[in-house]
């Protein structure tokens, strides 16, 4: 498996952590579903390990930076407030970068907010990914966190896998050979849709109808269900509650919030309604989900120095 780390902060964007985890985690779906073995394994990473605290009060688990070497990842994600602050100024993410003796240069390209390239003479190139997740490029000011992602997805799957996921995600990721539509109208009825869907995750939270999707989109209801199905392969409402599950997910596995308080955050009633529809969707009650994804997780964290080590040498030895 490809190991992805992503480095994280105090105060980081949990929407922006979430996002990148869930591209992997599209990507090894879609492999899968193909017959193939997942190709990714993600780490989540801090200075010192244990609990971040993300900028909505979030806590998240961490590993140990220390714990790795770079050659120990096939990409590596930085998320931060600043990328030339954050490789000019922290001197523990630097300490640990000098350390790696396969670095062969490291430089932060200004305005993209993109660092590279990590070589080691004796392996392939190991990218190294700075970005600002602040929020200051979601709005055309950069290169978004989520398409430096999809373009490692891109090298890696090619690019119609990178597409799906970026359609799945509504990131507006596009790859240079992707074809113009010739139709102007269905352009603009495929906009309306995709930003209806943008709408949808932006109001997950609270009590909205189809009714007022289609009004987003400036659509008839019934058209809108009919190009929405089509766009996506599931109804408007398939989607939202499929939002709110990932949502619902996210929150059991990296917080210790009650049942009942991610229920209401997420728009689910209170926690029997969504204990009811958890168990519906996933056969196991909030609980038990929550408490299999902490065994996994100390699973992995407490696995036998040797394991590491083999799988490490592994990886080292592939082609």
């Amino acid at each position: 498996m490809k190991h992805i780390g992503l480095l994280v902060f105090q105060h980081c964007s949990m929407a922006t952590t979430g996002a990148i985890g869930d591209i992997f985690r599209l990507a090894n779906e879609f492999e899968k579903a193909g017959g193939k073995e997942p190709p990714y394994r993600l780490s989540v990473l801090s200075d010192a390990g244990g609990l971040v605290t993300s900028s909505s009060s979030i806590s998240i688990w961490t590993q140990s930076l220390q714990r790795y070497s770079l050659a120990d990842f096939h990409a590596f994600f930085v998320a931060c407030r600043d990328a030339t602050e954050t490789a000019e100024s922290n001197d523990r993410f630097l300490s640990w970068i000098s350390l790696q003796g396969s670095i062969a240069s490291f430089r932060v390209q200004q305005g993209a907010n993109l660092a590279v390239v990590c070589r080691n003479p004796l392996q392939s190139t190991v990218p190294i990914f700075l970005f600002d997740d602040s929020g200051s490029t979601r709005d055309g000011g950069g290169v978004k966190p989520t398409d430096l992602a999809l373009s490692q997805i891109e090298r890696d799957l090619g690019p119609d896998t990178a597409r799906k996921i970026g359609r799945i995600l509504q990131t507006g990721y596009t790859d240079q050979n992707k074809s113009e539509l010739d139709d102007a109208s269905v352009t603009t009825t495929t906009e309306k849709v995709r930003e209806s869907a943008r709408w949808i995750k932006e109001n997950y939270s609270k009590a909205i109808s189809v009714a007022q999707a289609a009004e987003s989109a400036a659509m008839s209801k019934r058209n809108f269900q009919r190009r929405f199905k089509c766009e996506f392969g599931m109804t408007p409402l398939e989607y939202l509650l499929r939002t709110r599950f990932e949502i619902v997910s996210a929150m059991l596995r990296n917080t210790d919030l009650p049942v009942d308080k991610i229920a209401r955050r997420c728009g689910m009633g209170d926690g029997n309604r969504l204990g009811r529809l958890f168990k519906e969707r996933y056969g196991m009650s909030p609980t038990q989900f929550r408490a299999r994804q902490h065994f996994e997780s100390e699973q992995r964290y407490l696995a036998p120095e040797e394991h590491w080590n083999t799988s490490t040498e592994i990886v080292r030895e592939a082609p």
